[in-house]
C-alpha cells in the first residue's frame, strides 16, 4: 500500500470505480462548494438555473466548452452503469451496492454543475461582447 492509501488489488480496489469512491465524491462536492464561494464566481443557484441552457447549447454545438459527443457519451455511460446489474459492488448488497451507483450519478451531476459555472461566465462574456458590438454600430 502506498502513502496515498491505494491498494494493488485488494477489497478496497474492487469497491472503487475509477476514483469515484465516497471520499472522491465528497472531495468533489467540497471543491464545488469552494468554487461557488469564490468572489466573482457564479453561485450554486445560478449554475443550477443555467443547466438546461448549458445542455441545449452543448448539444447544438454553440457552447465550445463541451462537445455534444462527449456529453452524450458520458451521459450514456453513467446511465448504463446505473441501470446495469454488473457493478463494482453488486446492487443486492443493501447500502454499499447502491452507493457506487449513487457516487457515479453524483460525480456526473457535479461535473455538469461545475461546467455550468464556466458556461455562465462564457454566456456573460458573450452577451457583454454583443452589447459592446451593438454600441459601436
Amino acid at each position: 500500500m502506498s502513502s496515498k492509501g491505494r491498494t494493488s488489488k485488494g477489497s478496497k480496489a474492487s469497491a472503487r470505480v475509477r476514483g469515484l469512491d465516497g471520499v472522491a465524491v465528497g472531495r468533489s462536492a467540497w471543491g464545488l462548494y469552494r468554487e461557488t464561494r469564490r468572489p466573482g464566481a457564479p453561485g450554486l443557484a445560478a449554475r443550477l438555473w443555467a443547466l438546461p441552457r448549458l445542455l441545449r447549447d452543448a448539444l447544438t454545438g454553440r457552447y465550445p466548452g463541451v462537445g455534444p459527443g462527449k456529453l452524450l457519451l458520458l451521459a450514456f455511460a453513467v446511465a448504463v452503469y446505473f441501470v446495469s446489474p454488473i457493478d463494482a459492488v453488486p446492487d443486492f448488497i443493501p447500502v454499499l451496492g447502491w452507493g457506487d451507483d449513487t457516487a457515479v450519478v453524483l460525480w456526473f451531476l457535479m461535473g455538469l454543475t461545475r461546467e455550468s459555472g464556466r458556461y455562465v461566465e462564457w454566456a456573460a462574456g458573450r452577451s457583454s461582447e454583443a452589447a459592446e458590438a451593438a454600441e459601436l454600430q
